[in-house]
């Protein structure tokens, strides 16, 4: 009796320590955790997914905003489906993968963390520019820049709005006949400056002409136009954004050269 007793208390060890190693590897098997947050832009996360031995991958599941993705691809690499957010909603995406792996997020920019400040997207049409910005500064602010007389110019100031959301901006400009390019500044008030990519646009109006070629009084061009009038040593004696422009202040007897529509060309003040 006493070592039927002595043989099932070894037994009850044995079973009990079988469970204890079944526990703690059970344990050490729990999904390993990569979190990614920033702001959704209308772009998804690419994953690479290694392979592991026994043939299965190694993430399990992935978390988008407390939402899990559903159908998680049985391959190397996949794609995190975002499109059902919001262009600027805040996101946190998490990634479940085996403690043997880690897996690599290929593109960690396409939801750059909103403490950076980006240039999201940027448009150019007909009437004008257009762009969307996260990550801004309070205080900060965009200079336009245009492509004119073969430098770059500055063709306006617009105040940033500060937030670390979303932002859109749009203002119109005067495009140049023929072909125009733009580009954006970004300054902090710390000084750090963000350039934009270069937009290019042609535009489908018309050359502008002036005349008379001998002014007395009124220079005239055939629509709109930003300009410039220069006396014979370089010097900008007149400027602005018009169809007609007064030139009864100039010096008769002389040449001037008329910068308009990208391109400069000459008249003579009676």
């Amino acid at each position: 009796m006493e070592m039927f007793i002595t043989r099932n208390y070894y037994r009850l060890l044995q079973i009990f320590f079988l469970l204890l190693s079944v526990s703690a590897t059970k344990a050490l098997a729990q999904d390993g955790e990569m979190v990614i947050s920033g702001i959704y832009k209308g772009a998804n996360l690419y994953v690479e997914n290694p392979m592991l031995t026994d043939g299965s991958f190694c993430v399990s599941k992935v978390i988008i905003n407390h939402s899990e993705m559903q159908k998680l691809p049985k391959a190397s690499a996949f794609e995190v489906d975002m499109a059902h957010l919001k262009k600027g909603q805040e996101i946190s995406v998490i990634i479940f993968h085996s403690n043997d792996c880690v897996p690599r997020i290929l593109n960690p920019n396409a939801i750059r963390d909103k403490g950076h400040f980006q240039f999201v997207e940027l448009d150019i049409t007909e009437d004008g520019l257009e762009w969307e910005t996260s990550g801004e500064a309070e205080e900060g602010n965009f200079v336009i820049m245009r492509f004119e007389h073969n430098s770059w110019v500055e063709e306006v100031i617009v105040q940033g709005l500060g937030t670390n959301k979303l932002n859109k901006y749009n203002y119109k400009v005067l495009h140049h006949s023929g072909e125009n390019k733009y580009k954006l500044k970004y300054l902090e008030v710390t000084g750090k400056i963000y350039n934009s990519s270069e937009l290019m646009h042609t535009s489908s109006s018309e050359q502008v002409k002036f005349y008379p070629n001998r002014v007395t009084k009124l220079l005239s061009f055939t629509r709109p136009v930003k300009y410039e009038i220069l006396d014979q040593y370089g010097k900008v004696v007149l400027n602005g954004n018009s169809k007609e422009v007064d030139c009864a202040s100039l010096n008769g007897g002389k040449y001037y050269f008329v910068n308009y529509d990208n391109k400069t060309e000459r008249f003579f003040k009676k």
